[in-house]
């Protein structure tokens, strides 16, 4: 479906949709609507499920769009019922090295941010955006690896006051995307998503809702080469 041209991912997005409760389609208009095209998410080697499944979930109901997922070291594996169905309606992309995803979004214009206590690293609070944030979580044992903090723009750290000195991985991800959400949404009608990025989505989303969704788009695509 990748390779359709955008009219025909249009129709056949509108072929899914008539299989669709009526709920959904305006549903899905609406968490699109609110799709942060200005915030992406890259884990690198998050080796619990568990952790991995959380953060998936708080992802998706703070409206991030893309996550990448470098595992180079370790595999990626989530937990269904931890995750609540979050990996239905994310876009994740799978890589097996640092270079791979950083170097690219650099060229598309995101600040690579990372969570670090390096003695160079700002306050997540002090922070202010000024374009698209690719926001990198690292390992759960040592953080991001030496590779990330040699690619990275800014390096953020969450103050802590208490007498522990460090957060789980995916609490730490919850609060720094809730944290820089606010701040880059104000960035998103600068950049866009695109129309093909908006169907992709939305026929995503539809094929998950819809169990025999393999059907009708196989039915579909054999009517276009008629």
């Amino acid at each position: 479906m990748q390779n359709l041209p955008l009219e025909q991912k249009k129709a056949l997005y509108f072929h899914l949709s008539k299989h669709l409760s009526a709920t959904k389609i305006p549903l899905f208009e609406q968490v699109w609507s609110q799709r942060n095209s200005a915030l992406r998410l890259v884990l690198e080697n998050i080796y619990q499920p568990l952790n991995a499944s959380a953060i998936l979930r708080s992802a998706d109901a703070l409206g991030i769009h893309w996550v990448d997922v470098i595992e180079n070291e370790h595999p990626w594996t989530i937990n269904r019922k931890i995750a609540k169905g979050a990996l239905d309606w994310l876009n994740i992309q799978r890589h097996q090295s640092v270079r791979e995803v950083l170097q690219p979004l650099k060229q598309k214009g995101f600040q690579i941010v990372a969570t670090d206590f390096s003695p160079t690293a700002i306050s997540i609070h002090d922070f202010i955006p000024t374009r698209p944030v690719a926001l990198v979580m690292g390992t759960e044992l040592t953080g991001i690896s030496e590779e990330v903090k040699e690619m990275a723009d800014v390096s953020l750290v969450i103050p802590m006051s208490g007498f522990s000195k460090s957060l789980n991985v995916s609490v730490a991800a919850g609060i720094a995307l809730s944290h820089l959400t606010p701040r880059t949404q104000q960035l998103c009608s600068a950049f866009p998503f695109d129309e093909e990025e908006k169907y992709d989505t939305l026929i995503q989303w539809a094929c998950h809702s819809i169990y025999w969704s393999d059907t009708l788009v196989r039915e579909f695509i054999e009517q276009q080469s008629v």
